[in-house]
């Protein structure tokens, strides 16, 4: 073997070893700061599950004690109206509750009796106008707030109905 062979042999197995290492250096920073941005997103993302509960417990106790007063359910009523805004047509069946004082349920269930018709087409007329993104709402709180107004204004009382509740919508159609 000639000394330049040998030499560059050496030069070679060097060289490799160069640049094996950068490459382990920045695999391994990589991998810390996967690690550290995981964990860091775990604790800044979701409030501990104890955080859970005492919002749960604070809400339902103002509602519950606003003035003392215990609620009862009161059914509305149970429609099923169509939706178009999208560009297709959508069937909704939608069950409707409110909150009442439970003290002044028979008068706002004479109430709602009366005012049967105006009610159900409150409930048919918000549904038809809503957006598609307000109909798919985990909570539905946007259709919620709009039949609490449109409830306040037809019982021309905004104290009377102290939250509506929905445990029933549906959709139905092509696409949906």
């Amino acid at each position: 073997m000639a000394p330049e062979q040998v030499v560059t042999e050496v030069e070679q197995k060097s060289g490799g070893k160069k640049r094996i290492g950068p490459i382990v250096v920045v695999v391994l920073l990589m991998l810390g700061e996967g690690v550290g941005v995981f964990f860091l997103a775990k604790m800044l993302g979701d409030p501990p599950p104890s955080a859970f509960g005492a919002m749960d417990a604070g809400s339902a106790g103002d509602d519950a004690s606003g003035e003392g007063r215990a609620l009862a359910e009161l059914e509305i009523a149970e429609c099923r109206p169509s939706n178009l805004t999208s560009g297709k047509l959508i069937s909704i069946d939608i069950h409707v509750i409110a909150l009442v004082v439970a003290a002044d349920l028979e008068d706002i269930e004479k109430l709602v009796r009366q005012k049967r018709a105006r009610l159900e087409d409150g409930i048919n007329t918000v549904i038809r106008s809503a957006e598609l993104k307000d109909i798919n709402e985990p909570t539905l709180a946007t259709i919620r707030r709009q039949l609490k107004s449109r409830f306040d204004r037809i019982f021309d009382d905004p104290d009377l109905i102290k939250d509506v509740l929905i445990p029933r919508l549906n959709q139905s159609g092509r696409g949906v």
